[in-house]
């Protein structure tokens, strides 16, 4: 049986996190990719936001993952944390709902380490979801990544089913 594309998606980021020392999701919803990707890597620090980060906390205690996945309630825009913190940052179908994404990507900029990488994975212009919302084209993502201070030599964005995965920096 065939993978689904969300199914495809979330094992192409639990393989990104392996080996990270500090990992960062952004706009978490339930936290439960996070849950998975902390039982495979014991040995990192985890941390998650989101406007209502309150499902993935629930969830988050209730498999006993407290005390290793710190939640915060914030905006991808503004997120209270310390620069350059974060060698792995990732963010699924989420970057449609931030009320400024340029904010949002140089926000995560902020925080990545000089040696970290981060993933962006939303769903792509003119994909079905059932639901009325504004998704971006390739050349859009390539423009908020350049106003928010990537090197855009370094991004990779290539698109798998209806989703754009973006890669920074690109890895060969």
């Amino acid at each position: 049986m065939l993978k689904s594309n969300e199914g495809m998606i979330e094992d192409f980021i639990l393989k990104k996190g392996e080996g990270h020392r500090k990992i960062l999701d952004v706009g978490c919803g339930d936290g439960e990719l996070l849950i998975e990707m902390a039982k495979k890597n014991k040995t990192a620090e985890f941390w998650c936001t989101d406007l209502y980060v309150e499902d993935a906390r629930n969830n988050i205690k209730r498999e006993g993952y407290s005390s290793r996945i710190k939640c915060i309630d914030a905006k991808a825009e503004d997120i209270p944390l310390e620069s350059h913190s974060f060698d792995f940052i990732y963010s699924i179908r989420s970057l449609h709902e931030f009320s400024n994404p340029v904010k949002a990507l140089k926000e995560i900029n902020r925080l990545l380490s000089p040696d970290g990488e981060t993933t962006i994975i939303d769903w792509k212009r003119g994909a079905e979801t059932g639901v009325k919302e504004r998704y971006y084209g390739k050349e859009e993502l390539t423009e908020f990544m350049e106003r928010a201070g990537y090197n855009i030599h370094n991004i990779k964005i290539k698109e798998v089913g209806k989703f754009n995965i973006v890669s920074y920096p690109e890895k060969k």
